[in-house]
Parts: structure tokens; sequence; C-alpha cells
């Protein structure tokens, strides 16, 4: 069995002096440094999973209003993500080499300039350029977020952090569509850019405040620019093909060069960082058996979650003109009410349970239900939908509690940088892959009698079995120091 040195099993906060809580609250008045970065980490979550989904929404819209191709004005959609990708893998080392709370906070503010430029944008091209820059800066955002936030928290306090930072990752994708589609309709498509600007500004205000200027665990400052190369090459070059293979065809150049550029640079990549001394990204994280297995589980839930429920019911609910798109988001809104639930009432369990049962049984609820709606009979009333939605969504959030609680207890501070950009890009890739696995499954299937969903759904249910599989080899005892039934300091459980 494969374990982590003694010395990465207990992570302590640097926020504490390296205690093994987060700080108090100075006179029970006040935000603390780890609350702050949890905020933060929720509002910079919201931003980035509603701006990856909700321009799709908009895109006749946007297209009209610069009098241009959809073909063109896609463009807003594949430069954001292929900057997205480009970007992601070298948050690890910026992270290392000048400090989280640095690296968030540029972030943060580039992502909101980009923002407030793209809702000025004169013409499609400028548009463009600056959803670049909001890509790159997105790519950055989330895994320092992420690997702030595990090191502000220690194990002991993860099962209560994450029942509350689990809200805007079920939330966001859910809201996305509603959403451009009210901005689209009823005011301009400029205000989904808007909206992220007092969030940003928020944000970063939250974290320059109350956050220490913590000194940047440095390594030598080489910077690998073969992984870097590699890894840009091959995760755009994948994601490229992910998104855009139905649209442009699967035959088309671009497609099939990518198809053979991003697995092989993908497989370089790992060869060349798995040897290097001083890896872009860590991934001998890898040999830990823990992290190893909630990573191949979080992989099939993701699939089950954001490329089958999340991706296909919207499409479900408005097909044959049945639903407007308002009505099929807040349908789809269901998911996330149940994700939430799950983690204010079965989350708190959690360390007596342990996350084996709660990702196998969670997912194994999860397939039975996404079963269910596959064979759901015509002209169902609504309601039936929500319930099962919401059932859905209480089935995935036992399994995100699970996951995200145990994935890294065995991660020490020094490695958590490059064990949450790893987290966040299998998320990415993962969430792509499966979008398109669906979109192949309704546009080949026959639609005869809703065939084409229901094989769609049966897919997304078969994702779910693999997930319940993989959470079975978890071993609960190596996420031992996450599962305390009682703290003392809670942080986020005192602002939830």
């Amino acid at each position: 069995m494969s374990r982590q040195p003694r010395s990465a099993k207990i992570a302590t906060s640097p926020l504490n002096g390296g205690s093994p809580r987060p700080a108090r609250r100075r006179g029970g008045r006040g935000i603390t440094p780890a609350l702050a970065i949890a905020i933060a980490y929720v509002a910079c979550a919201l931003m980035s999973s509603m701006d990856s989904n909700i321009v799709n929404v908009m895109l006749p819209t946007i297209t009209a209003s610069f009098r241009s191709s959809l073909e063109s004005t896609q463009w807003t959609i594949l430069g954001y993500v292929l900057a997205l990708a480009i970007a992601m893998p070298s948050s690890a080392w910026l992270s290392t080499q000048f400090g989280d709370r640095r690296v968030l906070g540029v972030a943060i503010i580039t992502f909101g300039l980009g923002s407030a430029a793209c809702g000025f944008a004169a013409d499609l091209p400028m548009l463009i350029v600056c959803r670049l820059v909001q890509g790159a800066a997105g790519g950055m955002l989330m895994p320092v977020a992420t690997s702030m936030l595990y090191r502000a928290y220690p194990p002991a306090e993860r099962a209560r952090l994450t029942r509350t930072v689990l809200m805007p990752i079920a939330l966001g994708p859910a809201l996305s569509p509603p959403l451009g589609g009210l901005f689209a309709t009823h005011f301009s498509w400029r205000w989904a850019f808007f909206v992220n600007v007092p969030l940003c500004v928020f944000s970063y205000l939250l974290v320059a405040r109350r956050v220490p200027d913590l000194p940047a665990e440095r390594r030598p400052a080489r910077f690998d620019t073969r992984g870097f190369v590699l890894a840009g090459l091959g995760l755009s070059a994948t994601l490229l093909v992910l998104g855009q293979g139905n649209e442009w065809g699967w035959t088309a150049p671009a497609i099939l060069v990518s198809m053979v550029v991003g697995p092989v640079c993908l497989a370089l990549f790992a060869v060349v960082e798995w040897r290097s001394r001083q890896p872009l990204l860590d991934l001998r994280l890898f040999r830990g058996e823990l992290f190893r297995r909630t990573n191949i589980a979080t992989t099939c839930q993701t699939a089950a979650f954001l490329g089958g429920l999340i991706y296909v019911t919207p499409l479900f609910l408005q097909r044959d003109g049945m639903n407007s798109a308002l009505v099929a988001g807040l349908v789809t809104a269901a998911v996330p009410v149940g994700v939430v639930t799950t983690a204010q009432t079965v989350g708190r369990l959690y360390g007596a349970i342990g996350p084996r049962r709660m990702v196998a049984v969670g997912q194994i609820a999860l397939a039975a239900i996404l079963t269910a709606i596959a064979f759901l009979a015509a002209g169902s009333p609504l309601w039936v939908m929500v319930l099962l939605l919401l059932g859905a969504g209480m089935a995935n959030g036992s399994a995100m509690v699970g996951l995200q609680t145990s994935m890294f207890a065995q991660v020490s501070a020094e490695q958590t940088p490059s064990a949450a950009t790893i987290w966040n890009i299998n998320r990415q890739l993962t969430s792509a892959l499966s979008i398109s696995i669906a979109t192949i499954v309704i546009t080949a299937v026959p639609a005869a009698n809703g065939l084409d969903f229901r094989v769609a759904y049966l897919v997304t249910a078969g994702w779910a079995l693999l997930a319940a599989i993989a959470g079975a080899f978890i071993d609960d005892h190596l996420a031992a120091s996450t599962r305390v039934p009682k703290t003392t300091t809670a942080p986020v459980a005192e602002a939830a």
C-alpha cells in the first residue's frame, strides 16, 4: 500500500504560525484570515464556473450585436478556454515563487479588468482579446484559491469547510444558462461580464485586508519551460477537440491535428514532469494511494455531474420547445439545492461514515435516479422532474463532500499548490470530455420517442456507477486526519 511520508500527513495552517487550527477571531469580532480565504474562494469559484458557461447562451445575441458570423463569435468561448488551459499549469509554480496571496490578488484584478473590458468591447476582435485576458486570469484563479483554502484549513476542519464551499461549484453551472438568457433577452449581454466586477473588487479587498502577506515557499527559481509548453499545447489541443469537434466536424483538419497533438503532448508532459527534479506540476503526488484514488473517483463523478446531469437536463427540458430556457434553468436549479441540502445534513456525518461509503452509496443512488429520469414518461409534470433532480443533487452532494474533504488529507503544505492545480485541470478536462460525449450521443442517436436523451441519461448513469466503483476502493484509514467528529473552532461553519 502506497502511503505519503509521515511529515505530509498533517498539514498545518500557515495563517496561524503552523498551528493545526485556523486563527481565532480576535475579540469575537471581525473576519479571520482563514475565513477571508474561504469567502474569497466562494466568490472566485462562482465567477469562474459561471464565466465558463454563460457566454454559450448569449452567442446568437452577441453575433447579432456585432453583425458577425457565428463561427467568428465562437472564438469568445474558444479563446477563453484555450487561454485558461495554457495558464492553469503554471499557477502552482507561480504560487511557490511569489506566494499564494500575491498571485491570487493579481489573478482577481486581471479577471475583473478583463470582465469590465469585455462589457465595454466596441467590436468582436476586442471582445475576443479581452476574453483571452479573462481566461488567462481564470486559469490561475481557481488553482491558487484552492491551494490557499486547503493550506489555511487543516484536515480536522475540512469536513465543515467542504459543506460550505460546495455551493458555488454546484450553483454556477446550473445558473449560467438562465442568467445568460435573462441578460441577453431583457437587459444586455454586456451585463454578464459587468456582474463580475463587484465580486472581484470585494474578493480582492477581502484578501488584501484580511490575509497576511505570507512569505512564498520558494524553491529554485528555474521555470520548467518544457513542461509549460507541453502542458499548454496538450491541454489546449485536447480542449479544442472536445469543445469544437461536434461543431467543426471530426474530420476537420484542425480537429484531426489536435487529436494527435493533444494526447502526444500530454504524454510527453507526464514523462518530463515525472523525471524532473523541479517539475511544473508534481505528478509524484499520484504515488499517494488516497490522492490517486480520489482523483479517479472525481473524474467519473464530475463526468456524471457536470457533463451529464447539469449539461443534458436543460437540453432535455427544452426539447421540441416544451419549456423556455428560464423554466429549464429554474428546474435544473433543484440539483444544486439538493447538493447543498446533503452537504448540510449527511455531510455532518462524514466523520462517522467516512469518504468510501459517502462516495460509493451516493453515486449508486445517483445512477438509479438518472436511470429513472431516462425512462420518465413523456408529458410527466415538471414537479416529478424537480423531485428527481433534487434527489440526484442530494446523492451527488454526498460524493462531493467525501471526495473534496479527503483528497488533500495526505498532501503536505508544500505539495498543495500542485495538488490543487491537478484537481482543477482534472475537472476542466473531464467536464469538456463528458459534455462532448453527451453531445455526440444526443446528435447521433435517433430522436424518435426521446431515445436520444434516454441514452444520454443512461450514459450519465454509467459515469456515476464508475464513480461508485472507484469510491469503493478509497481507504477510509488514509483519510483519518479529516474524520474528526467535533472541532472546537470552526470559523467557516460559524459563517454558514
